[in-house]
């Protein structure tokens, strides 16, 4: 009855006002929230959980659902903050979390002044800064049983995602135009990019590899049929994305903490298989955009990324276009007058450095987490993210290590 009353009178104060509506819910939730008590705990795990399955599995289409320009990834922010106060008393903060603040310190520091300016452009260039109270939520409110099962479910999805992702890469290619939309929204509701597809492919073999998918005596069968439709989508990542391909790649860090070799040397063997059926074969499919599935298009990218090829083919071209930004980013930053504050987030950095190369002035940033930081927030803000990375590298490594001194294997894992 109480929540059925804040909507009426919500419902109320939006025919008078959108932002009186707007208040009275945000003071309605807020209201409920605060009443959870340690309940928030489990409801953030919840929404974060049907949110990482969300981008998984539909991408950016799923980063388009909400409305009035709140979206989900808004809503478990929101959350987030509640249950770091309902937890904050309970824990003991470390050196990751100070590394986290000063990160996002700085990040707020440069984006306020443009808010009057720039509205919610500002706020969405800051969501490298802003997204991170999510790691501090993440860090307070995970227990060992909470970990237990974020591998249980990241087990039984792993099959079903490296067969999703060719499927969802080719139809967001050839069907974008006719793929519906959420409501509200102008992006269809499923848009896989294969850049990302490549990340989760990258966790998908580390954590197979080190044991996390089940025994392989167990589960050999389903380590097969997972590592095939792995390649499947290597392969058509590869031929269309180099960040996604090296992403992939980096897998192999994972051979670091390994102590059984049975699923690297299966999934060894099944690499030369379609290695030698995909030479043998040399298929070429186009799938929609300048680049088509092909092993040519797969030692392109490859040659590419290392310097060889012709330089004005694709993807070089692109390749040298990013560079030259970089080379300005830098001008200005570290040899220039923005070195201390950077140009603040809520800028169209394509627009203003004059590297824009959409039609509808969509870009807005230069193809790399660490130059966008540099040029948004400048050099004492790529500093304190560059620490922020190696804190969290020091954490990991140095936790792995007493794991692996006890011989805990699934928590070195």
């Amino acid at each position: 009855m109480a929540g059925a009353g804040a909507g009426g009178v919500a419902a109320a104060a939006a025919v008078v006002s959108p932002l009186a509506g707007a208040g009275v819910m945000a003071l309605s939730a807020t209201l409920l929230l605060l009443a959870l008590g340690q309940g928030i705990v489990p409801l953030f795990h919840g929404l974060l959980g049907v949110a990482l399955v969300g981008y998984t599995f539909l991408n950016r289409g799923f980063a388009h659902v909400g409305g009035g320009g709140v979206f989900i990834s808004e809503l478990v922010v929101a959350v987030a903050v509640f249950a770091i106060l309902a937890r904050v008393w309970h824990v003991r903060l470390g050196i990751g979390h100070l590394a986290i603040a000063l990160f996002m310190a700085w990040g707020a520091f440069r984006t306020f002044p443009y808010v009057g300016e720039h509205g919610l452009d500002a706020f969405r260039d800051g969501v490298a800064w802003g997204y991170a109270i999510i790691a501090i939520a993440v860090s307070m409110t995970m227990t060992r049983g909470t970990f237990g099962l974020v591998v249980e479910w990241y087990r039984r999805l792993a099959p079903l995602l490296v067969w999703w992702i060719p499927v969802a890469v080719i139809l967001t290619r050839l069907y974008r135009d006719v793929i519906p939309t959420f409501p509200g929204a102008d992006v269809p509701i499923l848009f896989v990019k294969p850049g990302d597809a490549g990340v989760h492919l990258g966790g998908i073999a580390a954590f197979i590899l080190v044991g996390l998918f089940g025994s392989p005596a167990r589960r050999a069968f389903a380590t097969i049929i997972t590592w095939v439709g792995w390649f499947v989508s290597l392969g058509l990542v590869a031929a269309l994305n180099r960040g996604g391909m090296l992403s992939a790649a980096v897998a192999g860090v994972a051979l670091l903490f390994i102590r059984r070799l049975s699923p690297l040397l299966m999934a060894g063997a099944l690499a030369l298989g379609v290695l030698a059926l995909g030479w043998l074969l040399n298929p070429q499919l186009s799938i929609g955009g300048e680049r088509e599935l092909s092993f040519q298009q797969i030692t392109t990218n490859v040659t590419s990324i290392v310097g060889g090829g012709d330089p004005s083919a694709q993807p070089h071209g692109t390749a040298q276009w990013r560079l030259e930004w970089w080379d300005k980013i830098v001008g200005y930053t570290v040899d220039g007058p923005y070195f201390w504050t950077g140009k603040g987030y809520g800028v169209n950095l394509a627009d203003a450095d004059d590297f824009q190369v959409l039609a509808d002035g969509s870009l807005r940033s230069p193809h790399s987490a660490h130059f966008e930081i540099l040029a948004r927030s400048g050099v004492p803000g790529l500093a304190t993210w560059l620490l922020l990375n190696a804190v969290i590298l020091f954490v990991a490594l140095r936790v792995a290590y007493r794991a692996w001194k006890l011989r805990a294997d699934w928590w070195l894992a």
